[in-house]
């Protein structure tokens, strides 16, 4: 068995049925990664766990996922999301001193006198 990456966008059955009565379908992505003999077979296996939606086109099948092909075209990485390095993690910040407020008008009177 191999590892294929099927990806597509197709029609939820409810889109499917709203299709019918002239109204709007409603698209989803599907990315999945599916263990299969074939591509023939994962494109298979990928259409029947649509639970009754239809591809709005044919599915791509690739030995790799979107994420690796990125990589390999050397595309610049979103920032905090680089896997390769260790996240420097900031020092906690003291926890500020809480002031008693004064009503207007009034004045503390030194009690150490």
């Amino acid at each position: 068995m191999e590892h294929y990456w099927v990806e597509g966008l197709f029609y939820t059955r409810q889109g499917l049925k709203k299709a019918h009565k002239g109204g709007r379908a409603e698209v989803e992505p599907f990315a999945k990664s599916i263990w299969a003999n074939s591509p023939d077979e994962a494109v298979r296996l990928a259409t029947e766990e649509l639970n009754g939606g239809e591809w709005r086109e044919g599915p791509r099948v690739n030995r790799l996922s979107e994420e690796q092909r990125m990589r390999q075209m050397g595309m610049p990485e979103l920032p905090g999301l680089n896997p390769g390095k260790a996240k420097a993690q900031r020092p906690k910040a003291a926890k500020p001193v809480q002031k008693t407020r004064q009503k207007p008008g009034k004045t503390v009177k030194n009690k150490s006198r």
